[in-house]
Order: C-alpha cells, then sequence, then structure tokens
C-alpha cells in the first residue's frame, strides 16, 4: 500500500489535506504527524511516498530535519506546503532537498498538480516563483543576500534575528559556543554587515521578520 505523511501542527489543516488527498489520491493511506520528532517516528514504521511538509513546526528546524530524511529515506518525495515567502524559502528548501514548493493558500487543483508532478519523478515551483527565478537568472542576481549563506550559516543567522543568544544558540544546535561565533562572523562578513541591528533590518526588508 502507498502512502502519504501530512506533517503540520494546525490539526484543521492536517483535516482539510486528508480529505483533499483521499478524494484525489483515493489509492493511498494518509497519515499525519506535527512535528520533527512524530514524522521520525512515523518514517520507522512504514515507507512513504510522499511528505507534504509544513516549514514551522513546534521543536522543529527544517533544515535540519529535511537533509535528515533525505539522507535515511532517499526515495521519499518531499513537497513543502509553507505561508512563508516562497521567493526566498521556496529556493532554499529545494536546494535543501525538498521536490517543490507551495504556499499554503494555493487553490486545491494547483496543490494536487504539485503533488501529481513530483509523485512523477519531476520537482514542482509555482508559477509565480519560476518566472522569479527566470528573471533573477537572466539578470544574473541573487533572490536575495542570504542565499549567500549555507544551509548551517543560515540556521544561525534565524536564531540571531529571532534575538537567541550565541551560548542559547550552541545549545540548540549541540555545537562549541566559539563554532556559533565564527559561523555568525561568517553571516556578517557573506551579508556585508557588522552587527545584529543590521541582520534584523536585512531580515525585515526581505520577508524574514
Amino acid at each position: 500500500m502507498q502512502s502519504i505523511l501530512i506533517a503540520d501542527d494546525h490539526e484543521i489543516v492536517r483535516f482539510g489535506l486528508t480529505i483533499m488527498l483521499k478524494e484525489f489520491f483515493p489509492v493511498y493511506t494518509i497519515d499525519e504527524a506535527w512535528d520533527a520528532e512524530s514524522v521520525i517516528e512515523q518514517m520507522r514504521k512504514k515507507e512513504y511516498q510522499l511528505i507534504l511538509l509544513d516549514l514551522v513546526m513546534p521543536n522543529t528546524d527544517v533544515s535540519i530535519l529535511l537533509p535528515y530524511i533525505k539522507n535515511i529515506h532517499p526515495k521519499v518525495k518531499i513537497l513543502i506546503l509553507s505561508m512563508n515567502d516562497e521567493t526566498l524559502y521556496g529556493l532554499r528548501s529545494i536546494h535543501l532537498g525538498a521536490h517543490g514548493y507551495l504556499k499554503k493558500d494555493a487553490p486545491t487543483n494547483e496543490i494536487v498538480k504539485a503533488i501529481r508532478t513530483i509523485l512523477a519523478g519531476k520537482k514542482y515551483v509555482s508559477e509565480e516563483l519560476a518566472d522569479n527565478l527566470l528573471q533573477h537568472s537572466l539578470a544574473g542576481k541573487s533572490i536575495s543576500p542570504f542565499e549567500r549563506l549555507s544551509p548551517r550559516e543560515f540556521q544561525v543567522a534565524m536564531y540571531l534575528i529571532k534575538d537567541f543568544t550565541q551560548k542559547q544558540i550552541s545549545e540548540i544546535l549541540q555545537v562549541q559556543y566559539g563554532t556559533v561565533n565564527t559561523l555568525k562572523q561568517r553571516v556578517y562578513d557573506k551579508l556585508e554587515i557588522g552587527e545584529r541591528k543590521e541582520l534584523t533590518e536585512l531580515a525585515s526588508i526581505y520577508g524574514l521578520q
């Protein structure tokens, strides 16, 4: 039996997606998860063909969860469904191993199209994001200065933006304090800034707050 896993911390979202999936993909069984731990637990029980994954869930760092899923279950397809800005987060999610990215408020027919495209072995992005990527590519520009950051540097930048201390970040990421300090300096150098206030302002400009 083929299966799809819905990973979202909002019960009403999981309920709505389950109804849609049962209507358009009746041959699949549908399971649910609500954070990184429950995603991993479900994936230990069975093999999934597709995961519909929210970017923001409690006790979940998707920049860690996505590579973990791809390393342990390389055949599973992942479609990100999120309310975060797709211009920035969509490209980054695909770089981390996702096969597609859509806003949660996308029309049902587009979500169905995305799922069918991904299950067929292709990647999927919305027309708006695809056009945005093309225009920036033709212009030779990066979509955002945050795209210069490695996944780990981006993690540290996001925690700094949320006003976590370096000590807190080192505990969350389980790395040494000095490593966090080095990563922070790389972030500042790549973004061409000198302090947290500038980082916060830059994040606001590019929709990260």
